[in-house]
């Protein structure tokens, strides 16, 4: 049976609540009716309960401060209002802070079955979220949807776990997005984890896996097509703040199609940084368009800091001063090929600056400044590796981007330089941020993209030409980097010139 507790401050209506339905007939019991607020939270302390029904107007606390406690103490709690006409903005507090719902006094005992029926419904759902998200189980789909983001499955694997797990890939909107604990506090993403679960029944579908103990990685999908998932998030991450839970949100674009959750994660990923600052949220909407970043990119690329420089004054001009430095901020932290996780410890100068990171609201001069300091920050990250940079890792980027050894290996090389496999891999590793068969991989793609882009080369041969022994293995690894296949890849790129 399901616990249900009641608090009015006038006992009729505790009476008339307790006897106005057949409780056992909704699965529920009356564990306890009173006028007391701090009996219902010493209760709560130390029973499981499902429902808390409450006045919004009570002597002793407001419901909307009970509300809070007691969600403090059961995040998982169902909470229906009780209200008088003359204290609706009470009412709206409420549902601000996780009331499912609200009642008129006087009670209708039909309006009251009927939000009993609603509760008892996402109760349930709460109880199958959390043998799906317990256990063994946690971590079968745990995978499955890390392997789902990251398009690591082919699509008949995708649809037969979807299918074991009881997942549904026929809905009309997916959004990858991603929560991220302050000051790495895992308790905190536990917490709140237990929170979104308690909001989402009858708002989103949502399938989840830890990424790190202090950051949860999200697919949200709506029950229809107008469910709007941006100010579902910016709710959320109100609320947590108001229960102590300094939570960020790093955003993708919301997709049509179970097969383009990739694209709104790298996406989110983008953004991620805002993990490292005192911005709460930011979505792949704050980004300016692919255009600019590419423009961005290749300055960076081409280690022309100058002409980068030179460039961005523009975009504040041109465009709002908070999507120019998210633009510019995740474009110069991907040319650095930072480990966001490691910043504090590795580059302290860099984390310190990326926590001055402007609010929305600030100006364009704020921004500027901001902007100006990320990038010497950057400048003195790069010039220092240079400068330590051992000469076989440099002899070993060479090698990989001259593109002349199909059959390159970190073993031919140590070989030819006269050191050790394993310790050229760990100096790589030191020096680059990459193990070197990522790096060789990457590298690998990037060439054919270039090839793909600016000449007519059959596929097969572009396969053949930077080294991939299988065009299946090179589709997919193309695929997971650009986000479309290299045939896709081609078209967009005629397309748009």
């Amino acid at each position: 049976m399901y616990q249900a507790v009641i608090v009015d401050d006038e006992p009729v209506i505790v009476s008339g609540i307790r006897d106005a339905l057949d409780w056992e007939g909704f699965g529920f019991e009356i564990a306890l009716a009173t006028t007391s607020p701090a009996t219902v939270l010493s209760f709560l302390s130390v029973h499981p309960v499902h429902l808390l029904i409450t006045d919004i107007s009570m002597p002793e606390m407001d419901g909307i401060a009970l509300i809070r406690e007691a969600k403090s103490l059961v995040p998982l709690l169902s909470v229906i209002v009780l209200s008088a006409y003359d204290n609706f903005d009470y009412v709206k507090g409420a549902l601000r802070y996780g009331a499912e719902n609200y009642l008129l006094k006087p009670l209708s005992s039909d309006e009251l079955s009927d939000s009993i029926r609603n509760v008892v419904s996402h109760v349930k759902e709460r109880e199958v979220l959390n043998m799906n998200y317990g256990g063994t189980m946690l971590t079968f789909r745990s995978t499955f949807v890390e392997q789902w983001l990251k398009n690591l499955l082919t699509p008949e694997t995708l649809l037969e776990r979807a299918g074991l797990l009881g997942i549904n890939l026929e809905m009309d909107n997916y959004t990858a997005v991603i929560f991220s604990a302050d000051n790495r506090d895992a308790a905190s993403m536990s917490r709140f984890f237990d929170f979104l679960l308690s909001l989402l029944p009858g708002r989103f579908l949502a399938h989840f896996y830890f990424e790190m103990p202090y950051r949860l990685v999200c697919i949200f999908s709506g029950l229809d097509s107008s469910t709007e998932i941006r100010s579902f998030v910016l709710h959320l991450l109100a609320l947590s703040e108001s229960m102590g839970l300094p939570i960020s949100a790093s955003m993708g674009q919301t997709v049509p199609f179970y097969q383009s959750v990739c694209e709104s994660y790298c996406q989110a990923c983008s953004t991620l940084f805002c993990s490292c600052c005192r911005v709460s949220y930011v979505s792949q909407d704050d980004f300016l368009g692919q255009g600019t970043a590419e423009k961005l990119v290749k300055l960076l690329e081409a280690g022309d800091m100058d002409a980068f420089r030179a460039f961005y004054p523009d975009l504040y001009e041109q465009h709002q001063p908070f999507c120019s430095s998210v633009t510019l901020t995740s474009c110069l932290l991907s040319d650095l090929s930072a480990d966001l996780d490691e910043l504090p410890e590795k580059y302290p100068a860099l984390a310190r600056a990326l926590l001055s990171f402007p609010g929305r609201e600030e100006n364009e001069d704020s921004h500027c400044v901001f902007i100006e300091r990320l990038i010497q920050e950057c400048v003195a990250i790069k010039t220092a590796a240079s400068q330590s940079m051992y000469p076989c890792v440099n002899a070993v980027i060479k090698a990989i981007e001259e593109f002349k050894d199909k059959d390159i290996s970190l073993k031919t090389l140590a070989a030819r330089l006269n050191v050790s496999p394993s310790y050229l891999g760990t100096v790589f590793k030191q020096q680059t941020g990459y193990y070197f068969n990522d790096y060789l991989t990457e590298a690998r793609i990037r060439y054919a993209a270039k090839l793909i882009e600016t000449t007519d080369m059959k596929m097969k041969d572009i396969v053949d030409e930077v080294g991939f022994s299988s065009q299946t293995y090179f589709n997919r690894m193309f695929k997971r980097f650009f986000n479309v296949s290299p045939v896709a890849y081609r078209r967009d790129k005629k397309l748009n010139s």
